[in-house]
């Protein structure tokens, strides 16, 4: 959009335009439009006119860059920088008890790979899991489990059809078995990545999140609620 600037006295808009020619890069967390602002001289005298060119970029869809195959596979449609963070990993045995989990991944069917193994304890949301290059046509798998009693519990996996794992995009309606209007049962790791009022996912529109229902199995229960572990997967 072109439009003229009123004519104005002094030395022109260049330590203006210092701070407003590039709009700013946005994160993957970001959805605030970028581009840039253009100004076709250095210097407007008086009784001049200068002209002022925008472009502006609005962020688009993760599905704009990958496809979501059924259940949850996830395909590139160009080659992408991926970084995958745990945001929580809050199994538990009792209140003040927490257990192990393991987050994996597998490109292109090869056998899936541990990423990430704790404790909510020892959970850093800022800190980078995988950090990879993923090429256009890959299969991209998750897949997330925790230790009771002794042993492994299932692999939930997002190329399995299962209750257990949800993946969801920026916009996408909260399941309802994820309590995101009950301040006191929503875990605080959710709670910033969560619209309570529309009951929507507020996340990057380059980014996935996934949650895990790690030891229940039964979609009525009390306990079944999607937080036992909660993955976010971004794309640049």
């Amino acid at each position: 959009m072109n439009f003229p600037l009123p004519p104005r006295r002094g030395r022109l808009l260049t330590g203006l335009l210092a701070g407003l020619c590039v709009l700013g890069n946005v994160t993957a967390a970001d959805a605030t439009p970028r581009g840039t602002l253009n100004v076709d001289r250095d210097l407007v005298r008086t009784g001049t006119r200068s002209q002022l060119t925008w472009q502006i970029e609005y962020p688009a869809p993760v599905t704009s860059v990958i496809d979501i195959l059924t259940p949850n596979i996830i395909k590139p449609k160009k080659d992408l920088k991926m970084r995958v963070r745990v945001l929580g990993a809050s199994f538990q045995e009792t209140a003040t008890k927490f257990l192990p989990v393991e987050v994996m991944w597998s490109r292109n069917n090869s056998s899936f790979t541990r990423i990430f193994y704790g404790l909510q304890t020892g959970v850093n949301p800022s800190s980078v899991v995988l950090d990879t290059t993923v090429k256009a046509g890959d299969t991209i798998n998750f897949g997330g489990r925790g230790w009771r009693s002794g042993a492994w519990l299932p692999l939930y996996r997002t190329n399995t059809a299962t209750p257990n794992l949800v993946m969801l995009k920026n916009g996408d309606r909260v399941p309802s078995t994820v309590p995101a209007l009950n301040g006191s049962s929503i875990e605080s790791f959710l709670k910033p990545y969560m619209n309570t009022s529309t009951k929507t996912v507020k996340i990057g529109d380059r980014d996935l999140i996934l949650l895990m229902e790690l030891g229940q199995t039964n979609t009525s229960s009390s306990g079944f609620d999607l937080q036992d572990l909660v993955v976010l997967v971004t794309f640049e």
